[in-house]
């Protein structure tokens, strides 16, 4: 799914979410890497990443990112 829409980042800022169970979460450095060669301008220069259920402090990130997206922070 995301390999369909990468070629309409360009120019674009996003934000990426993600959560891992195993590991150091790398896979969101290389993601990350991947949508700035897309184009794309990563929310805060960093997703915001979960180790397993996101805590309090990650869904206060993800409320701030939608609502700075929105232009309502």
């Amino acid at each position: 799914m995301f390999q369909s829409c990468e070629e309409k980042l360009s120019g674009k800022r996003i934000v990426l979410f993600g959560s891992y169970g195993w590991g150091s979460g790398d896979w969101m450095r290389d993601w990350e890497d991947r949508v700035s060669s897309d184009g794309a301008s990563v929310w805060n220069g960093e997703g915001i990443i979960a180790n397993n259920a996101p805590d309090d402090d990650d869904l206060d990130a993800c409320k701030s990112a939608g609502r700075d997206l929105a232009g309502l922070a």
